[in-house]
This record gives structure tokens, C-alpha cells and sequence, in this order.
């Protein structure tokens, strides 16, 4: 099946915990909350002793999962709803395979779902006995050897892009930086920022951006955590009136639990897995890459507890936003 080219796999970490919470998060969604499976039965022994991959989005938004036991067998391969028909789990099932080989394993199995059989029936599975229940759900155990079968021919997988690393002391670094962050985003961004500064993102060049963001179509999303809204009320800035014309993209939230009030560092992401960061929000001084789907995915998470848990900026009412 063709690669879109709008997701890649990767071989992760159990131990490292944005791995870890990114199948987590796949394999909840799709056995926990789709398919009814009990949450203490999700999550086994065999979890720190297998190899486990991750199918993440450009954005690093991981879509798909899989893992390989020690004894060859493959399990917990999922993808979300979304994503399905898209080439996701062939791909992961390739991945898998392929660190079976490099195990010298010369059988693998899996237990697979009644529905899914004939997926695995098209990558060399048959079937090994009778059908029966595991956590309510019908599945069938199928095996294939993993030497002699042809693989199903499939293109590389896409290139990622060559990172361009940022940085910036000054205020006018900053903005370049922004600028250039700005310009490879596709179609979101998010902001988290103790005060809305009208000196950066009121800037012309970076409001160019935020506007082709804003009508770049479906998924077009402008997300801004901000504190402090005083100046930029009182003195107006042209985010804001982007923020009145398309409200329906363009939102603002304030933190309100201490914890997220004590935070002194700002960031910003975009959708193509960049991200730069300040560590003092107060100082101009900022690092950065264009692409880092780690560090992207790591700031990412922060951006959506503190956005979950926040609430909407009253004043903003009266402005329509």
C-alpha cells in the first residue's frame, strides 16, 4: 500500500517516556476506548521486554502502534481511526518484521482479531488452530515463517527534512527566528507566553504568516496560552484584530492553576515538528529547530495539559474572540 508520505515509524524506547506515552496514548484509544478493553488487561509484562514501534504524523502526533515479544510474536498493533487505510499498519507490520530478522527469529506469530484476519493473510499469516476469545474479542492465532515469503513490494519511506537549527540573543534574532519557525508551518501553531508581546508577533513579516495559517483550510488552528493581556488591550496589537476577523481559528486561553501560573519559559510549535523555545520569557535569548519531533512532541504534551485545564479569556468577549 502507497506511503502518503504524512507519517513515518520509528523503533522507540519503552523506557523513555514520550515513547512510552505515545503508544500509550494510541493503544488507549483504540483497544481502551473503541474496542472495550479492560485497561488492566491493556498493559502487560511483556511491555518492557519487547521492541516496540511508533507511527507518528509530521506533526508528531503519534497515529499508530506495535510491539514484538521476545518469542516472536507481534501484538498490540493499532492505528487510529483516522488514519486507517492509509498504509499505516503495513508499514509498522514491515518494521516489526524487520527487527524480527535482525533477531534471527525464524517464526512469528500473533494473535490476530477476527476482523483483521485478512490483513495478515495478504502479509503471509495463516492460520494455527481455532478461533477463540481474548478480552471479549474474537481472534484467530496465525503464524508465518519469516524466511521465503516475499515481502509486498513498497517504496522507502519519505525523507525527513534537513533540520535548521535556531537561535537568537536579540530581539531582532528573535523575530527572524520566529519568522523562519513560522514559515514551515503548514496549517497550526501553538504559543504558550507569560504576555502577549506586541514587539514579536506583531511583527508585519510574522503576521504575513499568521494569517496564511489562519485560511490555510481544514485543521487551521492559531492556539496562544497567555497570562497577561494588559498591554496588548490597552495599546492593540494586530494579533488580536486577526483574532477578531477569525475567531473561529484564532484562540486564547489563560492558565489558572498556580503550578502553570509559577512557569518562566515560553515556546512556540508548529506542525511540522518545529519548536523554538526561551528559557527565561523575560530575555530574547531562544533555541530552536525547524524539525525535532522529540523535543516538538515533549513541548506538545505540555501545551495540551496546560490548555485542557485552562480557561478562556473573558475580556476577549467583548471583542468577539
Amino acid at each position: 500500500m502507497p506511503i502518503d508520505g504524512d507519517f513515518q515509524v520509528e523503533v522507540c524506547d519503552w523506557a523513555n517516556e514520550v515513547d512510552r506515552e505515545g503508544l500509550l496514548d494510541v493503544r488507549e484509544g483504540v483497544f481502551v476506548l473503541e474496542q472495550h478493553v479492560p485497561r488492566e488487561m491493556e498493559i502487560d509484562d511483556d511491555d518492557p521486554r519487547s521492541v516496540h514501534v511508533l507511527a507518528r504524523a509530521q506533526d508528531g502526533t503519534p497515529v499508530g502502534s506495535g510491539r514484538l515479544t521476545p518469542d516472536g510474536r507481534i501484538g498490540r498493533v493499532a492505528v487510529l481511526r483516522t488514519w486507517r487505510g492509509r498504509g499505516v499498519a503495513t508499514v509498522l507490520l514491515q518494521t516489526l518484521l524487520d527487527q524480527a530478522r535482525a533477531r534471527r527469529l525464524a517464526t512469528i506469530s500473533i494473535h490476530a482479531q477476527r476482523d483483521a484476519v485478512p490483513f495478515w493473510l495478504r502479509h503471509g499469516f495463516v492460520s494455527v488452530g481455532e478461533e477463540f476469545e481474548e478480552a471479549g474479542i474474537p481472534h484467530i492465532a496465525m503464524r508465518r515463517p519469516l524466511d521465503g515469503v516475499s515481502e509486498p513490494e513498497r517504496p522507502p519511506p519519505p525523507t525527513p527534512p534537513d533540520p535548521v537549527t535556531l537561535r537568537a540573543t536579540t530581539r531582532e534574532e528573535l523575530i527572524d527566528t520566529t519568522l523562519h519557525l513560522l514559515a514551515g508551518a503548514r496549517h497550526s501553531m501553538c504559543v504558550r507566553v507569560r504576555e502577549l508581546h506586541p514587539l514579536l508577533l506583531n511583527d508585519t513579516a510574522c503576521l504575513v504568516e499568521l494569517r496564511r495559517l489562519a485560511i490555510s483550510g481544514r485543521g487551521a488552528s492559531i492556539r496562544i496560552l497567555v497570562e497577561d493581556l494588559t498591554r496588548a488591550m490597552q495599546e492593540g496589537t494586530r494579533l488580536l484584530e486577526l483574532a477578531q476577523r477569525l475567531s473561529s481559528v484564532v484562540e486564547m486561553r489563560r492558565p489558572v492553576e498556580p503550578a502553570d501560573l509559577a512557569y518562566t519559559s515560553a515556546f512556540m510549535c508548529v506542525d511540522s515538528c518545529g519548536y523554538l523555545f526561551r528559557p527565561q520569557e523575560s530575555e530574547m535569548v531562544s533555541v530552536g529547530s525547524t524539525y525535532a519531533p522529540g523535543r516538538h512532541a515533549e513541548l506538545m504534551r505540555l501545551f495540551e495539559e496546560v490548555w485542557a485545564r485552562s480557561e478562556p479569556w473573558p475580556e476577549l468577549r467583548t471583542l468577539g474572540i
